[in-house]
């Protein structure tokens, strides 16, 4: 367990400062949800009982800030009082899990975001292949994470999981912004080939 959380923890200070390469408004939100995931680690270390109390907040709001993140790494952020809105009722679920001990409070927020977030990197497959497949992979980690919790409660297997999601997704949308930009670029390249062109 201890080895697990070290792991997340590093992972989580890897993704600070890989998160750099990614556009503003994605930066900010996978920073946030490197504080979140980085207070998981030690709190499934240190103190193993109020472990299960944490991960069924940290890992819908952690999730639910990711597929905001990655919406605003590939196109424009959702408006400010809609993203607020939805994380205050993710929060709203994290906490009520937490409290009564109903993981399913939590559990199914977690599974829309990870549906969310394979949608979200599957529609880029074309346009940025390689943060598309990094991207998927990822969320399928966190999908092995919370369904590592699902079965067993709050172990390595779920820091384990969760370290190689939050790191995959932060690289594939530390490259987002190079592939944003370089399609209008090839586009731009195309017309300038086309109006170059002399009629037979």
């Amino acid at each position: 367990m201890i080895a697990g959380a070290l792991l997340l923890l590093a992972a989580t200070l890897a993704a600070w400062f890989v998160a750099g390469g990614a556009r503003p408004a994605a930066r900010v939100q996978i920073r946030f949800a490197a504080v979140l995931f980085g207070a998981l680690a030690p709190a499934l270390a240190v103190l193993p009982p109020a472990g299960a109390a944490v991960t069924l907040l940290v890992l819908p709001v952690g999730l639910s800030i990711l597929a905001l993140a990655s919406i605003a790494g590939f196109s424009r952020p959702l408006p400010a009082g809609a993203a607020a809105l939805f994380l205050a009722l993710v929060c709203l679920a994290g906490l009520a899990a937490a409290i009564t001990g109903w993981a399913v409070l939590s559990l199914v927020p977690c599974a829309v975001a990870i549906l969310a977030l394979l949608a979200i990197f599957l529609r880029q497959f074309d346009a940025a292949r390689l943060a598309s497949v990094q991207g998927m992979a990822s969320a399928l980690c966190f999908l092995g994470a919370v369904s590592s919790f699902a079965a067993y409660g709050a172990d390595a297997a779920l820091l384990l999981f969760a370290a190689a999601g939050f790191l995959g997704i932060t690289l594939a949308l530390s490259r987002s912004d190079v592939a944003v930009e370089e399609a209008p670029a090839r586009d731009l390249r195309g017309l300038a080939a086309i109006g170059g062109r002399r009629p037979d």
